[in-house]
């Protein structure tokens, strides 16, 4: 094999900087760049117009002694729990239910599991606005009509429950990209481990549990985690469906800190909030990565 003379890596390295270089400078000026200034803002104290005031960290210490930005950080962590697990619970459900039939039924059913996934957000919060209503919603009508009325809730008006529907809905409607991640992964697998397992009189939940899991388990921990960063963001779900009602009972995390940039004009105190989100959005994507790490497998 020839090697190739140090001129010419030299030129496919200078070659490839400049076709990076339109991609760096985008990163630098639509994430590098916001990022250090937001850090910047979270140590002062500015309207969006005067001068701006050094004050330390006093905005870091009045978050935790703020009882909204307290409650919108907890509410985005149970919105971003309940999503996650719905999310996963239904994908990978939806995905070990159609890997085994044919090819013309897997690919109606991929469509319709698929379906909420390119609906926008806005309108499946508007959507199940009518199905959770507390009075004429289509939830309460079904369970007072087969006689379970005594479940009937004020889906969107009680502490706590509103934003575990909110996580609800979430994840249901981001269901369909782990269950096409997941699927994917599973017909990647080699026929020839189905078939033994089928001459060994391993039994379909067998099959799963010891064939399945195992080798597509870097595949479900990547779609956990991105499951678990996606469902931290919860603006535009929550304004169509409570706008942070009633209340402040579903006010988020985005939601606080753009109502206290643009509403209130404290960029500073906002900026401090976003920091500490975003903390605990990083400390819990560790955590879950780590805890999920595991043994991988060569087939």
């Amino acid at each position: 094999m020839r090697t190739q003379s140090p001129a010419y890596v030299r030129k496919l390295r200078i070659i490839g900087f400049f076709f990076l270089l339109p991609a760096g400078i985008m990163i630098l000026f639509t994430t590098v760049i916001p990022f250090v200034w937001n850090i910047y803002l979270s140590f002062g104290k500015w309207n969006g117009v005067g001068a701006y005031k050094f004050i330390g960290i006093d905005n870091y210490t009045k978050i935790f002694h703020t009882r909204q930005a307290v409650l919108a950080i907890k509410n985005s962590v149970i919105v971003a729990v309940v999503a996650t697990l719905v999310s996963m619970a239904l994908g990978l459900l939806m995905a070990l239910l159609i890997y085994r039939i044919s090819r013309i039924e897997s690919a109606i059913c991929r469509f319709i599991f698929y379906g909420p996934v390119m609906l926008p957000m806005t309108v499946v919060g508007l959507l199940f606005t009518f199905i959770l209503a507390s009075d004429v919603g289509l939830l309460n009508s079904f369970l007072r009509a087969v006689g379970l009325g005594s479940l009937a809730k004020s889906w969107l008006a009680t502490d706590v429950l509103v934003v575990v529907s909110i996580g609800a809905v979430q994840g249901w409607r981001s269901a369909g990209s782990i269950m096409m991640l997941t699927y994917t992964a599973i017909i990647a697998l080699p026929e020839d481990l189905f078939e033994e397992s089928k001459l060994e009189g391993a039994t379909y939940w067998q099959e799963i549990r010891m064939i399945i899991f195992p080798l597509v388990r870097q595949t479900i921990v990547l779609s956990f985690s991105m499951m678990s960063m996606w469902s931290f963001k919860t603006y535009d779900i929550v304004v169509a469906m409570t706008d942070g009602g009633p209340g402040d009972l579903s006010l988020t995390a985005p939601l606080y800190i753009l109502r206290e940039t643009f509403q209130n004009s404290k960029f500073g105190f906002a900026a401090a909030v976003s920091v500490v989100f975003a903390l605990i959005i990083m400390i819990i994507i560790a955590a879950i990565r780590r805890g999920l790490r595991g043994e991988s497998y060569e087939f």
